[in-house]
């Protein structure tokens, strides 16, 4: 494991990354983890499909009861639904808002097995859930909440501070996958580091991965969706390896085959 001022190091003196071999290796990973990304999607619902259906249950029984015709044409239906059920629902979103984080750290568990399999390792089905475990449960779950917090403080700050947070922010989870030895703060400083140093290259890689998405899912009518998901979690963990790289012997000689 890597200290933390030796990682800032590594970070200042990288070199740059050809849009293209990034592009190509993150194709290359995404064919040897595709079913592990698919897992990860099926996991996800399973776990947010009963608070799913919990959200929804309020606006079915209005339905049932003939009130949400009446209401739809107003714009206070949140608010019926708030009269009808009264804190309820608070405790609806707050369970929702425990599910994603839930989900997440199945993605940073997801993180794990993408280095196994990228240094051709067996795919352990637990891995996905190795940060349900002590002692890192208790950090994750704090680097989640950290991530939260900076992605409302950005969102309120208007548009622009959001846009530019969203690059270092997409490098939290594999920045604390790889490294739950570094303190909170020290986490966040990483993954700015890197999202300032290749803010450039990460944007255009989403912008292009999303509009790949994008069309996938519409011509599939959603089901591509659940099988291509995960290439949007693979450009960030190719930049961290470039970038930083992994302090084992294997990841020293090992890289991606185009």
């Amino acid at each position: 494991m890597y200290a933390f001022q030796t990682i800032l190091n590594k970070i200042q003196s990288s070199e740059l990354i050809d849009f293209g071999d990034l592009f190509n290796e993150s194709l290359s990973l995404f064919k040897k983890v595709w079913i592990q990304g698919l897992l990860l999607q099926i996991f996800s619902i399973i776990i947010m499909l009963p608070f799913m259906i919990s959200l929804y249950l309020p606006y079915f029984t209005l339905a049932l009861n003939g009130n949400l015709n009446q209401q739809m044409g107003s714009a206070d239906l949140s608010s019926a639904l708030i009269e009808e059920y009264g804190t309820s629902l608070v405790w609806i979103y707050l369970l929702m808002f425990a599910v994603s984080l839930v989900s997440s750290l199945l993605y940073l568990g997801f993180y794990r097995i993408v280095k196994e399999m990228d240094h051709e390792n067996p795919f352990v089905l637990s891995d996905f859930f190795y940060f349900f475990k002590r002692p890192v449960f208790g950090k994750a779950l704090g680097v989640l909440l950290t991530y939260t917090g900076i992605t409302i403080i950005a969102a309120l700050l208007c548009v622009f501070p959001l846009i530019y947070a969203i690059v270092p922010l997409l490098f939290m989870l594999p920045v604390f996958a790889y490294n739950s030895h570094l303190s909170i703060s020290e986490i966040v400083k990483v993954a700015f580091a890197l999202g300032n140093k290749k803010w450039g290259i990460t944007f255009l890689i989403l912008l292009l991965n999303m509009i790949l998405f994008y069309v996938v899912t519409f011509v599939t009518c959603g089901l591509g969706a659940l099988f291509i998901s995960c290439f949007l979690y693979l450009p960030q963990y190719i930049i961290y390896k470039k970038v930083i790289g992994f302090d084992t012997p294997e990841s020293a000689s090992q890289s991606i085959v185009l």
